[in-house]
C-alpha cells in the first residue's frame, strides 16, 4: 500500500503548554503505523506520558517483523505494545517520584498485509471517511459509554444528562495509560484498509463540525496538510479549550 499523511499539533486558545504527542511511520516491508496521544492536562507531566507512549510505540513498530504474523498475533502485538509503554512509564516514575500520576490517552492505527488494526485507550479518536461521511471507529472510554444503555435512556429523559454535561461529568475517563491509571485496551479490525483516516485528540473532535470536517477530508483539490490546518482552525473557532492534534492518513 501507499500512504500520504499530514500531522499537526496546536497549543490551542487557552493552554500554556502542549501535552499532545503524535507520529506516523512506515516500513520498507509495507506496514505503516500512526499514533496520537493526549497527555492528561489535569495531571502533572502529561507531556512526559504522551512522549513516552509515542516514542516507545514507534520504536516497537520498527523492531517488529510483521511478515509471518496472523490477525490474532498482530492484535496480541498491539496489546503488548501498550503494556510495554506502561512498563516504561512505571520505570520512569520509579526514578522520578513526582511523575507517578502522569497519564495519557492513546489511539493508533496499524496497516499490515493482513488488514488494518486500531487500538484505543481513553478518549482520543480514530475515524474513517466512508461515503464522504465520518465514521468513528473507536469508542470513548468515559463514564457515559460505561453506563448501561437502559440507564442512559432514563438519564436522558430525566434531563440530568444535560445538567451534568455542563461540568463535563459524563466525559470523565474510565481508562487511561499511566503508572497509577485504570487501563482498558480496545482493539478494532479493518478489513478494507484503503481510504482516508483521521486520528484526533478531544481538543479537535469535541469542537469540530463533523459535516464540515467530512467535506474538507473529501475535497481532492485541497492538500493534506491544508486539510489538517482547516480542521484544527474550525475547532479553534468553535472555542476549543484544549490542545489540538490531528493525524490524517490516506491509504491506497
Amino acid at each position: 500500500m501507499k500512504f500520504k499523511s499530514a500531522i499537526l499539533s496546536d497549543i490551542g486558545n487557552y493552554r500554556k503548554s502542549n501535552q499532545d504527542n503524535l507520529d506516523f511511520a512506515t516500513k520498507k516491508s509495507g506496514e505503516a503505523f500512526g499514533i496520537v496521544c493526549d497527555g492528561m492536562g489535569g495531571h502533572a507531566y502529561g507531556e512526559v506520558a504522551s512522549k513516552i507512549a509515542v516514542e516507545k510505540f514507534i520504536e516497537y513498530f520498527h523492531e517488529q517483523d510483521f511478515s509471518q504474523l496472523n490477525q490474532k498475533e498482530i492484535n496480541r502485538w498491539l496489546r503488548a505494545g501498550v503494556n510495554n509503554v506502561l512498563t516504561e512509564m512505571v520505570e520512569y516514575s520509579n526514578e522520578r517520584f513526582e511523575t507517578r500520576d502522569m497519564g495519557t490517552t492513546l489511539t493508533a492505527i496499524l496497516f499490515t498485509k493482513v488488514g488494518g488494526f486500531v487500538i484505543n485507550v481513553g478518549d482520543s479518536r480514530t475515524y474513517k471517511l466512508v461515503n464522504n461521511e465520518l465514521f468513528q471507529i473507536t469508542q470513548d472510554q468515559n463514564l457515559w459509554n460505561s453506563t448501561p444503555e437502559a440507564e442512559r435512556r432514563d438519564i436522558q429523559m430525566s434531563g440530568i444528562y444535560e445538567k451534568a454535561n455542563d461540568v463535563t461529568f459524563w466525559k470523565v475517563l474510565t481508562s487511561a495509560l499511566g503508572p497509577q491509571k485504570t487501563l482498558r485496551i480496545d482493539t478494532y479490525f479493518i478489513e478494507n484498509q484503503e481510504g482516508t483516516y483521521m486520528l484526533t485528540t478531544d481538543g479537535v473532535h469535541d469542537y469540530m463540525d463533523e459535516e464540515i470536517t467530512a467535506s474538507t477530508l473529501s475535497n481532492s483539490k485541497v492538500k493534506l496538510k491544508d486539510k489538517a490546518n482547516l480542521i484544527v482552525e474550525d475547532a479553534k473557532d468553535n472555542v476549543s479549550t484544549d490542545n489540538l492534534s490531528i493525524l490524517i492518513i490516506e491509504a491506497e
